[in-house]
Parts: structure tokens; sequence; C-alpha cells
């Protein structure tokens, strides 16, 4: 062989180490990207079990873990204005092993509400989708100086009206649909009656406490169906398949007073989209499984289906429509 030669053989050698080395390792690479998921996902909730979020999420997580293959731990991570969840997701790998699942406040009223938020949707998470929905209800006691839409507008439009509306804290749904409904007064005084969280609110309301309060239909559809509370307008545009006798708040002349309490998925901002596509079917295959999706219209419910790119931008309409009425009414949280 001359040396010519065997610079040739070397250079060959060399060439066939080099592309085994570049192609040969890469299938593992691509084949583990393939092969997801193989490891337990975190689902993070920033709220504690029990409530409306959680209850959702435990209801899909068996057919949930049936239809990503592998087991779903769910995290409660309440506090902060859900700060402390959101922060568990974003100090996590954008690599879809973590989850967060929200509601309205979490991504378009916390953002405007807090200060200091540590988190902003649009800039922080990759919407995967909105999966449910339920309008909010005006809430009156059934024996109460408020009782009927009647009762309302005549209390509203005197100049010795009082109305005394309660929420679950500051910035929170009833609080400010509460406000919204204040500036249709024409003469009562509105007064803000904040308290911590639902139970307190709601006996409230039952003990002539305060003499309204909202809250979505899943919350209180039972109490509606047993008259311990009465429906006086459902905060949307068309009747709820509910609570077909009750009237909307377009109907009674309020068109501006309509919000939604609504659930929907997220993951840190980075995700590859491949992996927010699998996520994706599987929450909508989970929430649509027909068990799951009666217990969801058992509690009042609406199905809502949304592409990652659809949720996004609702997410920002949301707070857009939102980010007035709380600066209006000059609540913020440090």
């Amino acid at each position: 062989m001359t040396g010519h030669d065997s610079k040739r053989l070397i250079l060959k050698t060399v060439l066939l180490a080099t592309a085994t080395c570049l192609f040969g390792g890469a299938a593992p690479a691509l084949h583990a990207e393939a092969a997801y998921p193989n490891k337990p996902i975190r689902v993070v909730v920033p709220f504690p079990a029990g409530g409306a979020v959680d209850t959702f999420v435990r209801i899909i997580g068996p057919e949930l873990t049936t239809q990503m293959g592998q087991p779903i731990v769910i995290l409660n991570k309440p506090g902060g204005g859900s700060q402390i969840a959101a922060a568990d997701v974003l100090s996590s790998p954008a690599d879809g092993y973590t989850v967060f699942v929200g509601q309205t406040g979490d991504f378009s009223v916390n953002p405007i509400l807090y200060k200091n938020i540590t988190y902003i949707p649009a800039r922080d998470f990759d919407g995967v989708s909105m999966l449910v929905r339920a309008p909010q209800v005006m809430l009156a006691n059934v024996s109460g100086k408020i009782n009927s839409l009647q009762s309302l507008k005549q209390t509203m439009s005197s100049p010795e009206g009082i109305v005394l509306y309660g929420s679950f804290g500051p910035g929170t749904a009833p609080h400010l649909l509460g406000h919204i409904l204040s500036r249709s007064a024409s003469g009562a005084k509105f007064t803000h009656i904040p308290y911590k969280g639902f139970p307190p609110a709601m006996q409230a309301i039952m003990t002539k406490e305060i003499d309204l309060l909202f809250d979505a239909v899943p919350g209180t559809l039972n109490m509606m169906r047993t008259g311990k509370v009465v429906p006086l307008a459902v905060a949307d545009s068309s009747r709820n398949s509910h609570l077909p006798n009750v009237p909307t708040t377009a109907e009674i002349g309020l068109p501006s007073l309509v919000m939604d309490f609504w659930i929907g998925v997220a993951v840190k901002k980075g995700t590859p989209r491949e992996l927010i596509n699998r996520i994706h079917d599987a929450f909508e295959k989970a929430v649509s499984n027909p068990e799951n999706w009666k217990k969801f219209s058992d509690l009042g419910y609406s199905r809502v289906s949304m592409t990652p790119e659809q949720f996004d931008n609702a997410v920002r309409a949301e707070t857009s429509k939102i980010k007035p009425v709380i600066v209006e009414a000059g609540v913020s949280i440090e």
C-alpha cells in the first residue's frame, strides 16, 4: 500500500467514525422524544384539594392516565394568587412533564390584580386548551329585601337604596361583577363585602348578611335547585340549559354584566409543539369520556374545545376585557 493509499484509508475511517457518531448517536435521542411520555406527568393545581379545579382534574385523572400511558400526579399548590403553582411550573423544564391547570382568574385576572406578580401567561405559558366553562349567576336570599328582579330594580333606582354584595376576596369574579352592576344603579349605594373564600360568602347570603352574591353555576346549582338561594339572572348572553327559566343579564338590560368561569390547561413557554399537541389530545379525550362528561354536565358545566392558538387568543381577549374593570374598581394587591 502506498503512502497515498494509506492516507485515503485513514480519511475514510475518520469520516465513517464521524458519521456513526452523528447519525448513530442521533437515533436514541429521536427515539426518546418519540417515546414521550416515559415517566409520570405532574399536573399542578393552584388551589387546595376539594375546589372546583382540583375536582375537575381528579375526575379526568384516570382517563388522562390511560390516554398518556403514564401516571398523573396531581400537586395542589395554593396561595399567592396562583404564583406558587406557576413558579413550580416555570422552574421545571419545558418538556411536557409539568402541566398547569387553572381557571379564569389564574390566566386573566391575577396578572392585572397583583402589582408584583411573578408570572404573565402570555409571556411564560404556552396554552393547551380551554375545556369547560360555566356562567356566573346573580344570587339572592329567598326572603331577603332583594329577592326578585323587581325588588332589585326598585332598590337600585332608589336614592335611599343600599346594596351589600359579597365576594370571595378583592378582584375575584363576584367583586368585579358587583362593581359592574353598581354602574347601572341610578340611586342606590353599593358596598362590597369581601370574604375569605366561598364558604363564608355563601353563609353570608344565607343569613342575609349581604344582599347579592355572584358565583359560577357549578358551585351553587344544587342550592338553587333546592331553593336555598334564588337566582336572579345568569351573567351570559344566552340562557343556561341548567337554569332555563332564569333570564340572562342581557335580557334584563345589563349586557355588559357577563363573565365566565372556565378551566384551561397550559405548559411552560418553549415546550415543543408536538408535546403540546399530545397533551391537548389527551385532555380533550379525557373530558369527552362519556362517564366523565356526564359528571361535568351534572355539575353545570358546558363543553369547550379549543386549539392551543385559540386558547392563547381567548386569554388575551379576556384579559383585555377585564383590565379596565379592575382599574376602574381601584383594586390591586401587593
